[in-house]
């Protein structure tokens, strides 16, 4: 493993109020060690903000977390193109529930006790973004995030947005890579990339619309079930007394033939 490598793993796992200090000081090793190139790279490496700094803790203390996020992403996605809205509601609910999972576990790994809502916030978007989107999942999965990702909603092929658009997510590139040069498209690319961009809003907002469809009959599905729930109760309850009733109607009858008894 390299010089920056190292560096990375251990900037990135350590707590990211001592970053600066740190990195200056493994710029400064690599530097003694006759290695400009790897001090010039770790110099370079950002800070992580704490929801990112969370998260890298999450997948390097949890190691199926990835494995769980992709396959419920898929499930979700095939739901989806099936249009099939009675999976759909139960992969919803089970997302949710991974999503609370992996949050909670984030946190315990990093031992932060009582986080902030925008800071917990930026974790769970994190997590759906991974789930929705095989590409954020994998930069996740590095564990050198730098920030979290933004995401709207759940849809296939790109998340909750439909496509629309990328996660404000940043990774770590591996040390030393070279930067690709790429060509200056020509007019018909750009043209097509217009037309791609276009059916692309186009999609994601009919995404948009079937996400806010699902996730209202799904918000109606859990009202439904916790009345029936509530209603099982009652019942319960109204035999109960029912049986208390009956109970106090044979008492009663008991008493007044006592008591007739007793006036003989």
């Amino acid at each position: 493993m390299s010089l920056v490598d190292d560096a990375a793993n251990e900037l990135y796992t350590g707590d990211p109020d001592a970053f600066m200090d740190r990195r200056k000081a493994l710029a400064a090793a690599a530097r003694e060690q006759g290695d400009a190139a790897a001090a010039k790279e770790i110099a370079a490496l950002r800070k992580p903000t704490r929801s990112a700094w969370t998260l890298n803790a999450l997948v390097r203390t949890e190691s199926d977390a990835i494995d769980r996020l992709t396959e419920l992403g898929a499930q979700l996605r095939e739901a989806e193109r099936r249009l099939d809205g009675g999976a759909m509601r139960d992969l919803s609910r089970q997302r949710r529930d991974l999503v609370d999972d992996l949050t909670r576990k984030a946190f315990a790994a990093t031992e932060q006790k009582g986080p902030s809502s925008a800071l917990r916030e930026e974790v769970n978007a994190t997590l759906l973004a991974a789930i929705a989107d095989p590409d954020v999942a994998e930069q996740l999965a590095s564990g050198r995030l730098v920030r979290s990702a933004q995401w709207d909603g759940f849809g296939s092929n790109g998340g909750d947005t439909g496509g629309a658009a990328r996660p404000a997510l940043t990774v770590v590139p591996s040390p030393r890579a070279e930067p690709r040069k790429e060509r200056e498209p020509t007019a018909a690319q750009r043209a097509q990339r217009e037309r791609i961009a276009a059916a692309e809003k186009e999609v994601a907002a009919a995404r948009r619309q079937l996400v806010k469809a699902e996730t209202e009959a799904a918000k109606h599905q859990d009202r439904l079930d916790a009345l029936e729930e509530q209603l099982a109760e009652v019942r319960h309850r109204l035999t109960q007394a029912g049986h208390q009733v009956r109970e106090a109607k044979a008492e009663v009858r008991r008493a007044e033939q006592r008591l007739e008894r007793a006036n003989r």
